[in-house]
């Protein structure tokens, strides 16, 4: 949901999430998936990370040392980004290895420059019938 963030390799969660949680999801990952939660004044994580099995795009203003743990657990390349002048990249973009859906006021140029730095074809549009809160509106896998 938009309380955490991941990939094939790990999963973040905000420091809101009790030791019961974080063993249940200990419990119910594979060994090889790393977990991690995090002390992030930005606590919805999922709305502040973008990311695929090889790269993160982040809030701005994401804490160092949340950067660090994302890109240890993780295991991308982080980009501090923002998509059509929004900060919160996780709520308007969704990537996956193959591509990305971004907000639909993303310039041409932007796209290019964005898809260049991910090495991933993007995408401008909406969810939901025009809405351009993209990671309101699907789950990319």
């Amino acid at each position: 949901g938009r309380m955490c963030a991941g990939n094939r390799h790990g999963l973040l969660v905000p420091n809101t999430t009790t030791d019961t949680e974080l063993q249940h999801l200990r419990n119910c990952l594979p060994d090889e998936v790393n977990l991690a939660r995090v002390e992030e004044r930005l606590s919805a994580l999922g709305n502040v990370i973008a990311c695929n099995d090889y790269v993160a795009l982040v809030h701005p203003d994401l804490d160092r040392e949340t950067e660090e743990i994302l890109a240890d657990t993780l295991n991308v390349e982080v980009f501090r980004q923002t998509i059509a002048d929004n900060v919160l990249v996780g709520s308007y973009c969704a990537l996956s290895n193959q591509g990305g859906l971004v907000h639909p006021r993303t310039s041409i140029q932007d796209q290019d420059e964005l898809s260049s730095l991910l090495q991933i074809p993007l995408v401008a549009g909406t969810v939901n019938r025009g809405s351009d809160v993209i990671g309101a509106g699907m789950v990319v896998r």
